[in-house]
């Protein structure tokens, strides 16, 4: 009976699979999944990985109702073992992406069960998105986040309470899923009219054949005179071939040269094509610079300005800042420079952009001759990383950590033949063997982090000290809060 709530579940899901295939209104999905849960944090269960499998019938177009149900054993904070099983009912929309591919959106009910040493059973709201990627007609990949939503948890049961299992007001569990699933039943989609769009889409879809269509399949309106004004907007709709229209369709005046001034306006009747011509039709050049508009590639030259044989201003330099505006006129070519012409330097730290390898570098922030974060100040002095921090007992990185490492990884990057030690330091609390295991974890942690930003693996060692070089006393709060660190060695 501990699984009653999953058989009511899936003996649902399966009473709707004859009517919806007999009447081909839509399609079943199965599927199996691993999921990995995050669990409310006041319950202090280990976040683990576990199985689960899923049934979806699509009872309308795009819309599927959806079953689910997982295991996942996991244990306490005082170790004791748990096994998790929630049973998910839900409706989920599916935006479809093309073939069997969709953006998926879900919500409904969940039921929790918690057995062996702990036993609870609660119900809560269930929020899913998704992502279907087609692997053909029949399989698909699937990726899901979930959340679930307990409002009255049963965790301050007495009964059942569990060392390090703590009351709150309510739970929420996150869930991340990926695994396969199989389409069945669904109905191929063709293109019943031959207008080029899928009938699933198509919302014309006895379009006549030949019609030109939009996007939803519907026939855009004709242009019978073919100048280039449809006929729903065509004033004048027997124009004859050829002729200019204006935008009612009706004929403009003839342009004997082609320069855009009409023939009844048109003083310079023969005008060279391509020249540039003013009001009257004649050769014009408006920017006075002694180069005709025809040929001029800047006709809006300043006067006086010193121009080329193109009409454009001077810059010797190639800086990009003509020369009436440029400040350093002999900037070495390939220097990126502002907007007078001199070296720029946007992070303001006094390494000019173009050998700037950290050309981000904040405000204040101290830089070597490349521009980058200085690291180690003292040679042979190990740098504590000020700021990085893990979650309690665990080699897990806490999110303020990462504006300490980013600074790191930039450093790292900009000076690429530095190598270094990661080295973890405990207090002495506890045994030295787990503190030095805990200390190698959380060097390979920040090893990991810095990897994930680009600095080569290869250039990286770490190693665990445990308590082995304290440096202040353990006897104190404090000290044993400055004795857990992580440092940075230089090793070259």
């Amino acid at each position: 009976m501990k699984y009653q709530s999953c058989w009511l579940v899936a003996g649902l899901l399966l009473a709707a699979v004859s009517p919806a295939a007999a009447q081909k209104a839509g399609a079943v999905e199965l599927g199996a999944f691993g999921k990995f849960t995050k669990f409310e944090s006041d319950l202090n269960f280990d976040n683990k990985i576990g199985v689960g499998g899923r049934l979806g019938i699509f009872i309308v177009r795009n819309l599927a109702l959806e079953g689910d149900v997982s295991t996942t054993t996991t244990h306490s904070q005082s170790g004791t073992k748990v096994k998790y099983i929630p049973v998910h009912a839900r409706l989920v929309y599916n935006i479809p992406l093309g073939g069997n591919s969709a953006f998926l959106l879900g919500g409904g009910y969940v039921r929790n069960l918690f057995r062996d040493s702990y036993r609870e059973t609660e119900s809560g709201a269930a929020g899913l998105v998704g992502l279907r990627i087609g692997m053909g007609s029949v399989l698909a990949l699937r990726l899901d986040g979930t959340v679930d939503y307990i409002p009255s948890p049963d965790n301050n049961n007495p009964v059942t309470q569990l060392p390090g299992v703590q009351t709150g007001k309510h739970d929420v569990h996150l869930g991340a899923q990926a695994g396969l699933s199989l389409l069945f039943g669904a109905k191929r989609d063709g293109d019943r009219d031959k207008d080029g769009v899928k009938d699933s889409m198509d919302q014309c879809p006895d379009t006549p054949a030949a019609d030109a269509v939009d996007d939803k399949g519907c026939s855009l309106p004709k242009d019978v005179d073919n100048d280039g004004v449809k006929d729903n907007l065509d004033r004048c709709p027997g124009t004859p071939m050829g002729e200019r229209v204006d935008a009612n369709g009706c004929s403009l005046p003839k342009d004997a040269d082609g320069d855009g001034v009409t023939d009844d306006k048109d003083k310079c009747p023969n005008t060279t094509a391509g020249m540039a011509v003013d009001a009257t039709g004649c050769a014009k050049d408006t920017d006075g610079d002694g180069v005709a508009d025809a040929s001029d590639k800047c006709p809006n030259t300043r006067a006086g300005t010193p121009v080329d044989a193109t009409g454009c201003p001077k810059d010797q330099d190639n800086d990009g800042v003509t020369d009436g505006l440029d400040k350093c006129p002999n900037t070495p070519a390939g220097t990126p420079v502002n907007a007078t012409g001199c070296p720029k330097d946007l992070d303001g730290d006094k390494v000019p952009d173009g050998i700037d390898r950290c050309p981000n570098t904040a405000t204040g922030t101290e830089v070597d001759a490349v521009g980058c974060p200085v690291l180690f100040v003292e040679p042979g002095k190990a740098v504590v990383l000020q700021g990085v921090n893990f979650e309690t007992n665990k080699a897990i990185l806490l999110a303020e950590s990462q504006a300490t490492l980013d600074r790191v990884a930039e450093s790292l990057n900009g000076n690429t033949d530095i190598t270094v030690e990661v080295g973890g330091h405990t207090d002495a609390t506890g045994s030295a063997r787990t503190n030095e295991r805990l200390s190698h974890a959380r060097a390979d942690a920040v090893r990991d982090y810095l990897i994930s930003k680009g600095v080569s693996a290869s250039r990286m060692t770490t190693r665990g000290y445990g308590p082995s070089k304290p440096v202040a006393t353990n006897a104190t709060a404090e000290g044993r809060a400055s004795n857990r660190r992580v440092e940075l060695s230089k090793t070259n």
